[in-house]
């Protein structure tokens, strides 16, 4: 065994380190799931992935179509053995992570394993070569430019991997609002709200200023009361 990880946020610190050829991640970890580890690792370096599981039965069928391997908790020598069997074969047949990834994010980009998903705890970013994890009380603004998503955070803005729809639906309830089509702001960062010339205009307490669509202003509205 080349490492272990305690939480989701260690273990892609640990991949990006050591490099493996395979992982086991277990679905249910502090931070990160094992599916947020599997959908942040790309790259020739990303190895291929084991999933560990108890009871999901709905990442197990997934996973199935999708042609990756899992192992249910308690683990069972044989079955381990069975699935070490399983990667070697997929080494040796060339296709090698980058197919086993894709494969993997086309499961995981799926809505109806996505709506399965546990809301976020921290925001996994981009911050050079490496997954940052940010406190979702310090982005006080989630955005698209020039089709990217980015996240602000302490004067720095960070690449995020999610769009503004899959943040939307996994960020905590209430946390977040949408204020137009390329915004989620913060609920907790808005310093005053107020109408200027008919439209709806969100002040964050770091002096950005958000206008709110039309369509959204109702329900930005209702959220800040």
């Amino acid at each position: 065994m080349a490492g272990s990880a305690r939480g989701g946020g260690e273990a892609l610190a640990l991949i990006g380190k050591l490099k493996p050829e395979v992982a086991f991640l277990d679905i249910h970890m502090p931070d990160l799931s094992g599916l947020e580890v599997a959908r942040h690792l790309k790259g020739d370096d990303a190895p291929l992935i084991v999933f560990v599981t108890a009871y999901d039965k709905y990442a197990v069928e997934a996973f199935e179509v999708a042609a990756l391997d899992y192992v249910l908790k308690p683990i069972r020598r044989e079955r381990l053995a069975e699935t070490i069997e399983r990667v070697l074969a997929e080494a040796r047949s060339g296709k090698g992570p980058s197919q086993a990834q894709a494969a993997l994010r086309e499961a995981l980009d799926s809505p109806g394993l996505r709506s399965h998903l546990p809301p976020l705890r921290r925001l996994p970013v981009r911050h050079r070569r490496e997954v940052k994890l940010l406190d979702l009380s310090q982005v006080p603004l989630i955005f698209s430019r020039d089709r990217l998503v980015l996240a602000r955070s302490d004067d720095h803005e960070y690449l995020v991997d999610y769009t503004l729809q899959e943040l939307e639906e996994r960020l905590p309830q209430g946390q977040f609002v949408r204020a137009h089509r390329g915004a989620l702001v913060n609920v907790e960062a808005i310093e005053s709200y107020g109408a200027e010339e008919g439209v709806l205009v969100l002040r964050l307490k770091d002096g950005t200023r958000v206008e709110a669509s039309e369509r959204r202003a109702a329900e930005v509205r209702r959220r800040l009361r």
